[in-house]
C-alpha cells in the first residue's frame, strides 16, 4: 500500500512537473497595492502612440516585452492609454459587486413599498419619505462608486508602469 501511493505520488511529480504558471501582463500605479492584469485570452481596450481611437483586441500571447494578439503586435512602450474595466484586480469583491446591487436593491425597495402602499393598503400613490430618501441613497451609492472608479490609465504619466510577469 504505500509502495503504491509513493509511485503515485512521484508520477504525479513528474506529470506536473513541466507546467508553469502564466504569464500575464500588470499596471499598476508606482507606490501603490492596486494593480490591474491581463491574461492570455482576455480582451485588452488600448490606445497606441500615434493613434487617436482605442483598439480592443484579444491577447494570444506575451513575448519579453510585447503583446502578441489576435490582430496586433504591440510593445509595452508603444500603450499611450489602457482601458481597466476588463482587467482582473485585487480590488475588494464586495465594492465590485456593491455597483451592481445597491442600486438594484434601491429600486426595487422604492417599488415594493409603492406596490404595498397602494395596492395593498388600498392608499392613494403616494411616496413615502423615509422610504424615498433610503432608496435614493441606495441609488446613488451604487453609482457614486461607479463613476468614482477608475476606469482607465495613462501610461505616459511616470506615476504608472506597465510590463510583464513571466513565471
Amino acid at each position: 500500500m504505500k509502495t503504491r501511493s509513493t509511485l503515485f505520488f512521484l508520477l504525479l511529480l513528474f506529470l506536473f512537473q513541466g507546467l508553469s504558471a502564466q504569464d500575464y501582463l500588470l499596471i499598476r500605479k508606482k507606490g501603490s497595492t492596486r494593480r490591474y492584469e491581463y491574461r492570455v485570452g482576455d480582451y485588452l481596450v488600448y490606445k497606441q502612440k500615434g493613434m487617436t481611437e482605442f483598439s480592443k483586441d484579444r491577447i494570444t500571447e506575451f513575448a519579453d516585452s510585447t503583446i502578441v494578439m489576435e490582430n496586433n503586435i504591440v510593445l509595452i512602450e508603444q500603450l499611450v492609454e489602457v482601458d481597466i474595466q476588463g482587467a482582473h484586480t485585487n480590488r475588494a469583491q464586495i465594492l465590485m459587486a456593491s455597483e451592481k446591487v445597491l442600486p438594484t436593491i434601491g429600486y426595487g425597495l422604492l417599488a415594493i413599498d409603492l406596490f404595498n402602499n397602494s395596492v395593498i393598503d388600498g392608499n392613494e400613490f403616494s411616496f413615502d419619505r423615509g422610504t424615498t430618501i433610503t432608496s435614493g441613497a441606495l441609488v446613488a451609492t451604487g453609482y457614486a462608486l461607479k463613476i468614482f472608479r477608475r476606469k482607465r490609465i495613462n501610461l505616459t504619466n511616470e506615476k504608472f508602469e506597465a510590463y510583464i510577469v513571466s513565471r
